[in-house]
């Protein structure tokens, strides 16, 4: 069995499915097209989460606001990563159509929502790159024996 891709809620599992059809049980397949399926209708929301992420400047200040500031930054310690006044109003800016980031009395904190795209788009797609990358090292090495 190969890698699989799991959300939880507690003990229930919303989601899983491995990542090579061969694993997959009945169901999976059909689940998994009406899922496609439904994508239309949020189509507008994902794009809007994927170009807010594709921004280098704001995956390091998402990333400097939950891993440095404990989840609440103020402007100046985003300054310390975006360098310009610019790039911290662009964050906000674009943050607060998809509400992945908010800004309150307290400063700049990522909402859960904004928590659980970053880990799924940053963290979660880092680690399956190296596990696959891995993976794909330790067959080569069984092909050169």
């Amino acid at each position: 069995m190969g890698l699989r891709v799991t959300l939880h809620e507690g003990d229930k599992v919303l989601w899983d499915l491995p990542l090579e059809e061969k694993d997959w049980e009945d169901g999976q397949k059909e689940t998994l097209r009406r899922e496609l399926g439904d994508l239309d209708k949020d189509l507008d929301t994902l794009c809007g989460i994927c170009d807010f992420y594709s921004n280098k400047k704001r995956l390091q200040m998402v990333s400097h606001i939950l891993g440095e500031c404990g989840n609440e930054a103020s402007f100046t310690d985003l300054l310390r990563v975006a360098v310009n006044p610019k790039y911290v109003n662009d964050l906000v800016n674009k943050a607060s159509t998809n509400h992945l980031v908010i800004k309150d009395g307290h400063g700049y904190r990522v909402s859960p929502k904004g928590l659980g795209s970053f880990l799924l788009l940053s963290l979660a797609t880092r680690k399956l790159l190296q596990e696959l990358d891995s993976t794909n090292n330790r067959n080569k090495s069984f092909e050169e024996d």
